[in-house]
């Protein structure tokens, strides 16, 4: 169950759906709040992805073991690496969110960032994050954790959760993530495959 449009009056939903963020946040969607008690106490449970995400996530796996592609190779080629070996994108199978949320990865390239070496201090982050997105990171819009060594789906890339509310970030900030995004998708070998087995044009976006 997912949030989307419907031309439906509100007045005429049934009353269990009007507490539907209570009821979806039992269903597994992830609110802005608990991600940020996760990001500071580790034993909480944490966010994870839907059904139809992981289902993506076994595919695009398989595909790459079709070409005899690893993850970390794919995501080495494919990334958008800029001067300080730092890329920000979207995540491609992202986590089960609440409406107005955003699911991104900053990625470090191993040259410089190997994964049983240190990532940069805080103050990197933060400018990194800056750069990417025109305006100082604000925890009332963005926040980020690295997740721990046994949820670590690509390890030989280091690499941060970052989660953007762009329902709360100024419009500079959801200017650039649009850019990124778009820039992104058009790079995305399998998000282009993805369209050629779903039969959607390229120049459309993925759902």
């Amino acid at each position: 169950l997912k949030v989307g449009t419907s031309p439906l009056c509100i007045t005429t939903w049934p009353s269990a759906l009007l507490q539907l963020p209570s009821l979806l946040e039992g269903m597994g969607v992830c609110q802005w709040e608990a991600i940020a008690a996760y990001a500071a106490d580790r034993d909480l449970e944490g966010p994870e992805r839907d059904a139809t995400e992981e289902e993506r996530y076994d595919a695009q796996k398989q595909w790459l073991s079709s070409r005899g592609e690893a993850p970390h190779e794919y995501v080495l080629r494919i990334v958008a690496w800029d001067e300080a070996c730092m890329a920000l994108e979207p995540c491609l199978v992202p986590y089960y969110l609440e409406a107005g949320m955003e699911h991104w990865l900053l990625w470090f390239n191993p040259e410089r960032y190997p994964p049983a070496g240190d990532l940069p201090p805080e103050d990197h982050i933060r400018e990194a994050l800056q750069r990417f997105l025109g305006l100082a990171p604000d925890p009332k819009w963005v926040m980020w954790y690295e997740n721990l060594p046994s949820k670590r789906s690509v390890p030989a890339v280091r690499h941060l959760h970052v989660f953007l509310r762009l329902s709360a970030a100024p419009p500079p900030v959801g200017a650039a993530s649009r850019m990124l995004r778009q820039a992104w998708e058009c790079r995305s070998e399998w998000l282009a495959e993805e369209r050629r087995q779903r039969g959607i044009g390229s120049e459309l976006p993925l759902a």
